[in-house]
């Protein structure tokens, strides 16, 4: 082994410094990365970022899913409810019968009817009326851009519309496929789909409501809701509202609203 001085310092020569020489090159390729490295690590990390964003989206449009589902559950319920409270709160006066008409139509492909009910606080909109709680309600469906919707339209009768005035309309349900109507005729025991008689109520009133599917574009048949609702109230008599007094009593003459 020949040892070498310089100004510099040591230096070695021979088999150790040719080791020291492949040491140190071996060292530096541990401490640096290739391109081939880095084109895979950035592949890899751009495959998490896209898996992650992918997962990130799926739990998002879930949540969308979810939140509208509900909210269409939530107004199925609402119009299920109005229908049926309107129905057994229907009530009719034999004097006053212009303003108490029990009107249906169930000729056309979506059923309509108006009745007048004495509303309970808790029916929809029953604040933009404050204290008038006997009010006709109609129902109907009417098309609109891309569906059908479900409208409820009230107002007081006592306090009528003002010549070219609307009742407030209020949208129950969208994309209604169906609406139908049936009235237990009491005579025959049987249900018939019209009602003739604008002075009565039937004892009891069938009705379905259907919704359209966004998929099929036809008429969910597990989204099809049915009920039977009996009207608790009849009409009221003329003679109810207006007693006949007894010989030589002088009467009192009253009409109940």
């Amino acid at each position: 082994m020949k040892i070498h001085l310089n100004t510099i310092g040591v230096q070695c020569r021979g088999p150790e410094a040719n080791r020291a020489k492949e040491s140190g090159v071996r060292a530096g390729s541990a401490h640096a990365f290739t391109l081939i490295e880095i084109m895979v690590a950035v592949g890899v990390l751009g495959g998490l970022m896209v898996a992650i964003f992918a997962s990130w989206h799926v739990i998002v449009r879930s949540s969308q899913i979810g939140i509208t589902a509900s909210v269409e559950a939530h107004r199925t319920r609402v119009a299920v409810r109005s229908l049926t409270d309107a129905m057994t709160s229907a009530i009719i006066y034999e004097l006053n019968m212009p303003y108490y008409a029990f009107l249906t139509d169930t000729t056309e492909s979506f059923a309509a009817f108006s009745l007048v009910s004495r509303l309970p606080s808790t029916f929809p909109g029953s604040g933009l009326f404050f204290d008038q709680p006997l009010r006709r309600v109609t129902f109907s469906v009417e098309p609109t851009n891309s569906m059908h919707q479900l409208i409820m339209r009230q107002n007081p009768i006592l306090s009528p519309l003002d010549q070219g005035q609307e009742p407030y309309p209020m949208v129950l349900a969208n994309n209604v496929g169906e609406f139908k109507m049936e009235f237990l005729d009491i005579q025959s025991g049987e249900w018939v789909p019209e009602w003739g008689f604008t002075n009565q109520m039937p004892a009891m009133i069938r009705f379905s409501l259907g919704f359209i599917s966004p998929a099929s574009g036809k008429v969910d048949e597990n989204r099809i809701i049915k009920r039977i609702v009996q009207i608790p109230a009849g009409t009221v008599r003329a003679v109810w509202q207006r007693p006949v007094s007894p010989a030589g009593a002088s009467g009192i003459s009253r009409q109940l609203q």
